[in-house]
């Protein structure tokens, strides 16, 4: 394994595990937050299927959409983020999502007339 493929594993088993603010302090230098690992998945879907503290996760995800995340890429099984916070009862990152989304849509209209 290449020493870009272990940084990159190293990152989603952070988010996974909850350690947020170590990854985030990774994260920080990168531009593109919208990479996939081997099941497809980004960090964003990884952070909502993550056990950790729902306030941290939340933080997580709002740096996560501030750096660009997209909310409704899906993974192999054919789920987005949206999906994983409905599964996992994170409401509150369910409502930031969808708010992003919101937002973004109205924004386009708006640019649009």
């Amino acid at each position: 394994m290449s020493k870009f493929e272990e940084d990159f594993q190293e990152l989603f088993d952070l988010v996974i595990e909850g350690h947020f603010a170590e990854a985030q302090g990774k994260l920080i230098t990168y531009s593109d937050v919208n990479f996939k690992n081997s099941a497809k998945s980004t960090l964003l879907m990884t952070a909502c299927q993550s056990t950790a503290n729902k306030n941290e996760i939340l933080r997580f995800v709002h740096f996560l959409l501030q750096k660009g995340a997209y909310i409704m890429t899906k993974d192999a099984s054919g789920k987005t983020a949206i999906d994983y916070c409905e599964q996992n009862e994170l409401f509150q990152v369910k409502m930031l999502l969808c708010q992003t989304m919101d937002f973004i849509i109205a924004e386009n209209i708006f640019k649009t007339f």
